[in-house]
């Protein structure tokens, strides 16, 4: 079917065309004056992204994705936020909600979430591609009503969003707060060990340590030399029995140098005075106590020679055996020293563990009792001054298009049904043979403007 053939249908099947097409019309306008009158309010809330760290301010930490603002969506349209907001505008409490829900629920479970679920399909939240605005749209039969249940799920959202911020914060909290009481507990009992062990042991630090070390040097410097005397005294003894020593003592010497001259000038005396002489008696007298007084002083020197062997072999083993009780002291403070060093680091582990669960409960503690959550109100609902359905225009423009589609519909459907020949296209499909001559008839009124704007070889009945 060409074009002259589908005008030429349309034309001579205007009457029920046009009946189609404004039966669809007249629908359209019936029905949405008869529709009850839709408001709608929308109220705007800005998004920021939770850091990691609520405390610690990151510059440029902002940018949120799709999935982020999808599930700020979720949460603001979910019966926790809605049931939040209900309670707020009370509308439990108020006779048509009791009503309805006592009659659908039979007053079991939550009247704020039971409202809150049959006014979420009134509620529209569109997260936005480019920023972190979510607006929140409400729809509804007051305008009053649409704009104060938008600006309550705001406000619901706000509440609810610190409650997520701060509720893991809290338990947090309460779970540092035990262990930091677990963790004070093994600080002080390893501080009690300590201290309990520097008391018993009179231990301070490693001065105690450093002073016995400085003792046990001294020790050693000291029986070194000692070993080195008794040994040299001991040496002296074995190899003259103190001849050297009796030998170099002056007394002897200068008793030997006057037993000298005594003795020769005995010799002297004895050459020309007789062995009864008085003189001669007198100096052989001197010349015997000389010997005698020699004789005698040997002898000290050589008792003072093997009592000094004695002394300083037993100064040697005196300081030797301090040497020993020292070198065990040393050892024992160095034992004790170790062992308090172990004391020592349990307490500086349990002090950092303790340090860092303290700062960590520190901060939750203050994270729990924040009050600014990560979400803003940008701007909020006001009543409606238009309703914002039924459109009455948009219904109309809609129904003169698809009434106009219908009604074309409808004609080239009757005409499918009940063939006619309406121009010389329909005769030549009809019976094949060529046409040879058209008879024009002019237009009739009844035509209208319609057929002006036909070929000529269509313009009849």
């Amino acid at each position: 079917m060409g074009i002259a053939q589908l005008l030429a249908v349309l034309k001579a099947r205007r009457k029920g065309l046009f009946m189609v097409w404004g039966g669809v019309v007249l629908l359209a306008l019936v029905v949405s004056l008869a529709l009850p009158r839709q408001y709608t309010a929308s109220t705007e809330v800005v998004v920021e992204s939770r850091g990691s760290d609520p405390l610690v301010v990151q510059p440029g930490h902002g940018a949120t994705t799709p999935g982020f603002l999808a599930t700020q969506a979720d949460i603001i349209a979910s019966e926790r936020v809605g049931g939040r907001a209900v309670a707020a505008l009370k509308l439990g409490a108020s006779p048509r909600w009791s009503e309805r829900w006592q009659k659908a629920s039979g007053g079991q479970g939550d009247v704020n979430r039971w409202i809150a679920g049959r006014l979420k399909k009134g509620v529209k939240v569109s997260p936005s591609h480019e920023s972190n605005v979510l607006t929140v749209t409400v729809t509804a039969d007051d305008p009053r009503f649409a704009a104060d249940y938008a600006n309550a799920l705001a406000q619901a959202y706000l509440e609810t969003d610190l409650e997520l911020k701060v509720e893991p914060a809290r338990q947090s909290a309460a779970w540092f707060d035990e262990h930091t009481r677990a963790l004070r507990t093994n600080l002080e009992s390893a501080q009690a060990r300590l201290s309990q062990f520097q008391r018993d042991h009179g231990l301070v630090g490693d001065e105690k340590l450093d002073l016995e070390s400085s003792r046990l040097t001294e020790l050693s410097t000291q029986f070194t030399a000692a070993q080195a005397q008794s040994t040299d005294t001991s040496s002296r003894q074995r190899q003259g029995g103190g001849l050297n020593e009796v030998a170099a003592n002056p007394l002897i010497q200068a008793l030997k140098v006057d037993l000298a001259r005594q003795e020769a000038k005995l010799t002297e005396l004895a050459g020309y005075l007789g062995e009864n002489h008085p003189q001669f008696q007198r100096v052989k007298g001197e010349v015997e106590s000389l010997r005698a007084r020699l004789r005698s002083e040997s002898g000290q020197v050589a008792a003072v020679v093997g009592t000094n062997s004695r002394i300083n072999q037993a100064r040697e083993g005196d300081i030797k055996g301090r040497l020993e009780a020292q070198k065990r002291r040393v050892i024992e403070l160095k034992q004790q020293r170790d062992e308090m060093g172990v004391l020592l680091r349990e307490v500086d582990s349990a002090q950092k563990a303790y340090d860092l669960v303290m700062a960590r409960l520190t901060q939750t503690s203050l994270e729990s009792k924040s009050r600014q959550g990560n979400v803003a109100v940008l701007s909020t609902a006001v009543p409606a001054t238009e309703a914002s359905s039924p459109k009455l225009l948009l219904n109309l423009g809609l129904a003169i298009f698809i009434g106009g589609l219908l009604g074309m519909a409808f004609s080239i459907v009757r005409e499918l049904f009940d063939r006619r020949i309406r121009g010389a296209d329909d005769m030549l499909d009809a019976l094949g043979a060529p046409m040879l001559a058209e008879i024009n008839s002019p237009a009739s009124a009844s035509d209208g403007l319609f057929a002006r704007f036909l070929p000529a070889a269509l313009r009849r009945a």
